[in-house]
């Protein structure tokens, strides 16, 4: 399906409303990104879990540690949906936690520092299985923050132009 050619911001254009084939996105009904993959830096899968759904999708499962609690988290695989199932009871809002692959333990990779009050990092998933740093997506490490969301990649180019701003 074809969408007609818009500009977003600069030289960002839309030229359709399906996501590209490998991407590990799907756009349903033109209106919802979701994630259906998401890799740590070791190439485990973290969207695996068909217990947890989030609108029927299954969520990204991520390892959370904070000075109080460590266990899995699910995060919501829809674009700028903050939702999470896990750890809500346990971390106070606003606290540093360290997250990483629940299979593997490995930390996932810093992208940048978040402009939340709290100190953060934007830290990314790979959304293709060969780990190419071109595909990702990012999330805060700050529990509660704004950003801790699913965020694409011209989310965080706009998160990186303003903290040069700041």
């Amino acid at each position: 399906m074809q969408m007609p050619e818009r500009k977003v911001k600069g030289n960002v254009e839309i030229h359709r409303a399906e996501a590209s084939k490998g991407s590990g996105l799907d756009v349903n009904k033109g209106i919802m990104v979701v994630i259906t993959q998401a890799f740590c830096p070791n190439g485990h899968n973290l969207v695996t879990r068909d217990d947890v759904l989030f609108d029927g999708h299954p969520g990204i499962c991520v390892h959370v540690d904070s000075p109080d609690w460590s266990g899995d988290v699910m995060l919501s695989p829809i674009h700028g949906d903050h939702s999470r199932i896990g750890a809500d009871a346990h971390i106070p809002l606003g606290t540093v936690c360290r997250l990483s692959c629940p299979v593997c333990g490995v930390a996932f990779p810093r992208l940048g520092t978040c402009r939340c009050d709290g100190g953060g990092e934007l830290v990314g998933f790979f959304l293709r299985p060969d780990l190419n740093e071109g595909d990702m997506v990012a999330v805060c490490s700050v529990m509660g923050c704004y950003r801790s969301r699913i965020m694409d990649q011209f989310e965080l180019l706009s998160e990186f132009v303003a903290s040069q701003d700041d």
